[in-house]
């Protein structure tokens, strides 16, 4: 678990506390009611009723938005709330091992978003960014999924790509209790050929009613447990993926001036993962309304993850020079491989604790506001090992390049897979944990004059946010004493016998199990090495702000102007190794932001709407990116040094927008224009150098956030949702929906070889979404595709043919139901029937191998009641 005894017992009591102050006071409601705020909705209905509340929703509101409707709950092909946000427009999604698990909303990377709960602030789980990985929340514990992009004074600042909030279910959403539940059992395509082959399911439940003399209270429960077991393979080269040769044969960086011009690989890594995760969660509301005037209400929520993942490497490395090259060929004498085990297991927690209440005390006059406690954590331990053989002529190859995928033919093939050859580079045992308690308080007052004709409206507030974000990490390696050997065959086993991308064989590998017997049986004979703990860091970050707006209606015109403040105060504390001597550093600092805004709707005809805004918002940086500190992490056998920097500055952005929206009978067509002119954009630049980092001098990729100089974000976002009534029976079943959204961004910074243009960083181009479904008596039926652009991934500092880019993937996802009379649903599903895989390019045209991996298809039967 993440959190500590300690820990849990303060979200405990602050979750007690919470609930016994709102009801001691009774005087408090319902946050986050925003009638002014654009909200992309995912409403958990049945289909064709939930595109028709998407569109009333969409249309009822102020600002620029979009919706989205979803199948009933738990018939989603989208069962994790990163996933169902690719749906709507202007959003795409980053992915981890397959699984959606990063918005990324109008350009801007998960770490620009504000993500809530309730509209209650949640605390990031991420080792130092500000993010919430929304695959941590299950799609079925959410009523709606509300994306807001252009916010209002009232909306928090820090969301230059925009607010995400996860809205829970209400008793008062329904007129009779109500119960909802879902099992269902999935098939992987790609499973049991690693380790772990446990059954993939899903279990999940919501229900509430209302009790009282007069209904006046309501409660709400769910909860959700569910387990994947899959493997992942995948073929990679590190970076920098690709170098050239000099005349003499020699190697040099890609695009070098004395380089050849012919690429060439600088390695080939192949992987079997298998990941093996649960999730569960739990949630509970409490509501009191006495009246139509007042409403408090308390909630609790708890989500955890956990990954439990065995990564299994083969590695390949040209040593000293090429012979006999040609333009897609060439011969290393000499060479060496190493095999590598990896076993982190990844824990990731929230803990939210809310208590709010709303008083109409006069038909004019309103007071709302909350109390808020979060707190995230999250907990990777990993025992890692590592196995090379010396660099000789056993293990040199002809490599050959003239297809994506390059071959490397062994001079010795009998050499190059021998156990005995391999000798243990070293045993590491490593823990990175961080911790992140949150406390805030909203206050809101807003006036309404009711008028029918003229209608003024007004709201003031302020907001008192305090965060503690502590983050530790320990690592040991363990090496053969001298005289001690220690070599594969004494703990291998043969590798899958799947070939990955079809043409390459993992083996041998680590036999997990007999290695750990190794260990406990011959520990004396290892020497221990404990690394300083140069990565360790405590940041606190107190915000406050209060804001002033007001809108005023006449006719069909509607304006809404105003203006918020932030303050900001960090201070920091970390250490770094200076001459073998760890030092603490501290820092410390604040800024203030004045962020203006205007808002415009015109409901040009009956079925016409206009909308428009000019917005100012900021981005803070990643805590870990504020702190003075050093940490080394390993992907597989290569390690990266993360470096801080105390002076980054937070990014401040312009943006404007206008939509426009139409919306027949059953239908909604829409096109929305936006920009957004980023100054200080934050991003990572990596470098490779060669350094020790524990075990000698190797290559080593180093990473340091930076300040760009400008971002620019230019889009085009297009929707359209239509229920084909008009046609004859029994085609007046279908339905069509389709989104897209086209980006021209720029983006300018400055590396060691002076400034550099690209595109923005980790943004594609182009994102679409479509949705053909059926709805008919019991049956319902859905085919819908999703494709995200490619993107720049990763930038090297001194090697810009290094850069590395994702390519676009299109996934295809179905899914067939049938109701029955009592209630009760039968479906199926399939995701990712297209076999889409992941494929990372680099080098010039972006045509070499950088990663390639292979997610596989998943099928999925179950049972869903609604009651």
């Amino acid at each position: 678990m993440c959190f500590s005894s300690q820990s849990r017992q303060r979200f405990l009591l602050a979750t007690t506390a919470l609930i016994s102050a709102g009801l001691a006071a009774s005087a408090q409601a319902q946050v986050q009611d925003n009638p002014t705020a654009e909200v992309d909705e995912i409403v958990v209905t049945g289909q064709r009723e939930a595109q028709r509340a998407a569109i009333a929703v969409k249309r009822a509101e102020f600002e620029v938005m979009d919706a989205v409707s979803a199948d009933d709950i738990g018939k989603l092909p989208d069962h994790n709330t990163a996933a169902a946000l690719r749906r709507i427009p202007g959003v795409s999604v980053m992915e981890d091992q397959g699984e959606p698990r990063w918005p990324i909303l109008r350009g801007l990377a998960s770490t620009y978003n504000r993500t809530t709960i309730d509209g209650a602030f949640v605390g990031s789980v991420d080792e130092s960014a500000r993010t919430v990985p929304m695959d941590i929340v299950p799609s079925v514990m959410a009523g709606r999924v509300e994306v807001i992009k252009t916010v209002t004074p009232e909306n928090d600042g820090n969301a230059i790509g925009g607010v995400i909030n996860v809205a829970t279910r209400s008793a008062f959403d329904a007129a009779k209790p109500f119960f909802n539940g879902m099992a269902s059992y999935g098939v992987y395509e790609q499973h049991g050929d690693v380790r772990n082959d446990d059954p993939s399911y899903r279990l999940a439940f919501a229900a509430g009613r209302r009790f009282g003399a007069a209904d006046e209270w309501g409660v709400v429960i769910g909860a959700s447990h569910e387990q994947l077991d899959y493997d992942i393979p995948q073929a990679e080269s590190a970076a920098p993926s690709i170098r050239e040769y000099d005349a003499a044969g020699k190697p040099v960086n890609s695009g070098s001036p004395t380089g050849n011009g012919i690429q060439v690989p600088t390695q080939l890594r192949l992987f079997w993962y298998n990941n093996t995760k649960q999730r569960s969660g739990a949630n509970g509301k409490l509501e009191w309304r006495p009246s139509v005037d007042f409403r408090w209400e308390a909630s609790a929520l708890y989500a955890r993850m956990e990954d439990d993942e065995e990564r299994t490497e083969f590695r390949t490395e040209p040593v000293g020079n090429v012979t006999n090259q040609t333009r897609t060929s060439g011969t290393f004498a000499t060479g060496r491989n190493i095999i590598g085990l990896n076993q982190p297991i990844t824990r990731r927690e929230i803990g939210l604790g809310r208590t709010a209440f709303r008083w109409d005390a006069t038909p004019q006059w309103r007071l709302d506001g909350d109390l808020v406690y979060s707190q995230a954590g999250s907990e990777t331990p990993n025992t890692s090992m590592e196995f090379r053989t010396a660099s000789n002529a056993n293990f040199g190859f002809r490599y050959d390049t003239s297809n994506f995928f390059p071959v490397f033919t062994p001079t010795n093939p009998t050499a190059f897979r021998d156990p005995t050859l391999f000798n243990l580079q070293q045993r590491r045992v490593s823990l990175l944990r961080t911790d992140e308690d949150t406390t805030q308080a909203r206050f809101n007052l807003a006036f309404d004059d009711g008028g029918e004709t003229r209608n003024l409206k007004a709201k003031v507030g302020a907001v008192w946010r305090s965060s503690d974000r502590s983050y530790r990490s320990s690592r040991t390696d363990y090496t053969a004493k001298p005289g001690f050997i220690y070599t594969l065959d004494q703990v291998d086993r043969p590798g899958p016998d799947k070939l990955i991308e079809g043409q390459y064989r993992l083996t041998p590998r680590i036999d997990v199990a007999t290695a750990e017997a190794f260990y406990a049986a011959n520990a004396a004979s290892f020497d221990a090495k404990t690394a300083a703990p140069t990565g360790d860091y405590d940041v606190t970050e107190d915000v406050f702000a209060g804001y002033a707006q007001a809108s005023y209606k006449i006719g069909d015109l509607t304006l809404l102007g105003g203006l918020r403040y932030e303050k900001t105060e960090v201070s920091s504390d970390a250490a770094r190794l200076s001459g073998g001597v760890l030092t603490p550093v501290s820092n410390s600092g604040d800024y203030d932001n004045w962020l203006p805004s205007l808002h415009l709707r015109w409901n040009l005809r009956q079925n016409m709407v206009v909308r428009a805004a000019w917005t100012n918002t900021i981005g803070r940086p990643d805590f870990g990116s504020l702190a003075a500190s050093e940490s080394i992490s390993f992907d597989g056998s290569q390690p990266t040094l993360s470096r801080g920097n105390p002076g980054l500055k937070a990014r401040e952005s312009e943006g404007l927008d206008l939509s426009f929206e139409y919306y027949p009978t059953d239908g909604l067509m829409s096109v929305a224009l936006f920009t957004k002119d980023i100054d200080n954009e934050i991003f990572t630049l990596s470098s490779v150098q060669n350094l020790d980092v524990g075990r000698g001098v190797e290559a080593v990729i180093v990473s340091t956030p930076t300040n760009a100089e400008t971002a620019k974000i230019r889009g085009v976002e297009v929707a359209f949702q239509q229920a084909l009534t008009m046609l004859p029976a029994p085609f007046d079943g279908l339905g069509v929906s389709a989104n897209a959204t086209f980006l021209d961004t720029e983006f300018t910074f400055l590396t060691t070889a002076g400034k550099r243009h690209t595109g923005l960083f980790q943004q594609p181009a182009t994102t679409t979404n479509e949705s053909i479904w059926y709805q008919r008596g019991p049956i319902e039926a859905r085919v819908s595709h999703n494709y995200i652009g490619g993107f720049l991934e990763t930038i090297n500092d001194t090697i810009p043919n290094a850069d590395q880019y994702w390519k676009g993937r299109h996934v295809y996802d179905a899914s067939v139901s049938w109701r029955f009379d009592n209630g009760l649903t039968v479906f199926v599903e399939g995701q990712n029937l297209s076999n889409s895989g992941r494929r990372e390019v680099t080098g010039p045209g972006r045509t070499y191998l950088q990663e390639s991996a292979n997610y596989g298809r998943t099928y999925w039967v179950g049972l869903s009641a609604s009651f």
